[in-house]
């Protein structure tokens, strides 16, 4: 009798098979998992943006709307942009860069510390900071 050497065309099919499987979940597992680190990179900078707001709001008793926040969203998927500033007033927001992946991602926080995000998944603006890929609401 002679032994059968190497792998026959059935037993390739089922690792070919199982390995599609094992990809169809952990791709999107991953790519769910970046996003989740690009938003509270975004969310991050937009926290110390308003602390930094704050900051000159109780040097000088009024919010500064030409300060610049560029360094701070340097290297994160997001541009921020600072809106409805007085001397009393400001919102800051916070938007994804499409060529990072994050179009369609908008987070906004004003003097009040009042908070509101939306993401692709979501129809329309919530009251609070959605953290993940697939959430709709907080």
């Amino acid at each position: 009798m002679s032994k059968q050497a190497g792998v026959t065309l059935i037993e390739l099919l089922i690792v070919v098979v199982v390995v599609g499987i094992l990809t169809s979940i952990a791709v999107p597992a991953y790519t769910d998992h970046i996003v989740k680190g690009k938003i509270a990179q975004g969310v991050s900078a937009l926290s110390e943006s308003k602390v930094r707001m704050e900051q000159v709001f109780n040097s000088e008793r009024a919010y500064n709307c030409t300060v610049k926040f560029d360094p701070i969203f340097e290297g994160t998927p997001f541009d921020i942009a600072v809106s409805n500033c007085s001397a009393t007033t400001f919102t800051m927001t916070a938007t994804g860069k499409s060529a990072n992946g994050m179009s369609g991602y908008t987070y906004t926080i004003n003097q009040s510390g009042e908070k509101t995000s939306k993401t692709p998944s979501v129809s329309s603006a919530q009251a609070c900071w959605l953290m993940s890929k697939g959430a709709t609401s907080c």
